[in-house]
């Protein structure tokens, strides 16, 4: 370019330095302006305008970049947030399948095949529920080491739990309480986990958890599939509710807010009838501990999808009483909660009670049938379509106050 100009002019030169202190990963970007000087051509001058100009605009452009760029310092906080949640959430996890683990351990060393036979099972139904403990042994086993792997081995020490298993209906009968719980909450862990890892194996354990349960409802109990699309997903605090109640002691020094995700809370329990049915009025109570003479209480009734919300009506005793809908026959497990509010919705912040599980079969038996809403006379339908005799109504309970 033409013009004369008395001193040169060093523009928009970048250096890199490396300083003994700092990180070697990290540097400054320097626009390095070393004069302007004085042109005596006007088009000189707006020429080194412009490029100091651009300059600033590139350096403008880079500096964010150069601040925001993690430190290892930084970085290292972050993973270990990352494994301190992930070791909480699979502890949470944990503690679902210890549970099974003891229920199904603690049931078949109490009832032998001898029991199953006597109350009218095949040999196949025990075998089964063997399968079932071990891959809950395997579920426990996985979880172990993924949480010893992230540096928290003393968080997996198993507490105690006691059932009210005595015969092999009411094992059966629970079961298929266990093997629901155990569905909902993977399918609520799906949405939760925070590690690509970690929700996938949740993934692989839902769809055993979900095949076990459909053998229970189908093959073990003669009830036709559940009317159902999709599954409800259970909330932490409702399955950590649900498992502490058959808790009877846990080792000493580690308290659950060390472990455990924080902030679960353990709902009020929610009493049922034993036997529920569709379109029964039944009462029900639960403390009043979240709630106020003011409060409008709700029931909630969740399946899948789902919500059916029914307000609920003082009884001159202190208890409640709601109509159960007519809609979740046959939905299989329907999850109920008691709210307050307006009640749109359940949720964490207007909980009062639950939840409770109503296991809600389908209209038709094995044998095609219609269930007609009372019990068998202690007789149930064989696989054949003989009786079972002996062996109590699979229907005559049908309901968990957890």
């Amino acid at each position: 370019m033409k013009g004369d100009r008395s001193t040169p002019v060093k523009m928009g030169r970048y250096k890199k330095r490396t300083v003994a202190n700092e990180d070697t990963n990290s540097y400054r970007t320097i626009c390095h302006l070393s004069h302007i000087a004085t042109y005596t051509n006007t088009t000189t001058t707006l020429l080194a305008i412009m490029k100091l100009s651009r300059c600033l605009t590139l350096l403008a452009a880079l500096l964010p970049i150069t601040l925001a760029a993690p430190t290892a310092s930084s970085a290292r906080r972050q993973v270990a947030a990352d494994n301190d949640y992930n070791s909480r959430f699979l502890v949470y996890a944990l503690s679902l399948e210890q549970l099974a683990v003891s229920f199904y351990d603690s049931s078949l060393s109490l009832l032998s095949a001898d029991d199953f036979r006597s109350a009218g099972h095949p040999d196949s139904v025990r075998r089964g529920y063997e399968q079932v403990l071990k891959s809950a042994k395997a579920h426990s086993d996985y979880l172990v080491g993924e949480i010893t792997n992230l540096g928290h081995p003393d968080y997996t020490a198993g507490c105690d739990y006691a059932f009210p298993v005595k015969t092999p209906e009411d094992f059966i009968n629970m079961s298929e309480a266990i093997q629901a719980l155990a569905v909902s909450t993977y399918v609520g862990a799906l949405d939760r986990s925070q590690s690509n890892i970690y929700t996938t194996a949740f993934g692989k354990m839902l769809g055993v958890e979900a095949r076990y349960a459909s053998w229970i409802s189908t093959a073990v109990k003669y009830q036709d599939l559940a009317d159902i699309s999709f599954e409800y997903p259970s909330s932490m605090n409702d399955t950590w509710t649900i498992a502490g109640l058959y808790v009877t002691g846990c080792p000493p020094g580690i308290a659950p807010e060390d472990i455990f995700p924080a902030g679960l809370v353990d709902w009020p329990v929610l009493t049922l009838p034993d036997t529920v049915y569709p379109g029964q009025s039944i009462s029900i109570s639960f403390p009043n501990t979240l709630y106020t003479p003011d409060d409008t209480l709700f029931a909630g009734f969740r399946t899948g999808m789902d919500t059916d919300m029914y307000p609920l009506v003082g009884n001159a005793d202190g208890s409640f009483s709601v109509t159960v809908p007519q809609n979740v026959d046959g939905k299989g497990a329907v999850w109920l909660s008691i709210v307050k509010g307006d009640g749109s919705s359940v949720r964490d912040d207007n909980m009062v009670a639950g939840p409770a599980l109503l296991m809600m079969a389908p209209s038709q038996e094995r044998d095609g049938a219609e269930r007609d809403g009372a019990e068998r006379d202690g007789a149930e339908i064989d696989a054949d379509g003989a009786e079972r005799d002996g062996a109590e109504s699979a229907l005559g309970k049908n309901t968990w106050s957890w």
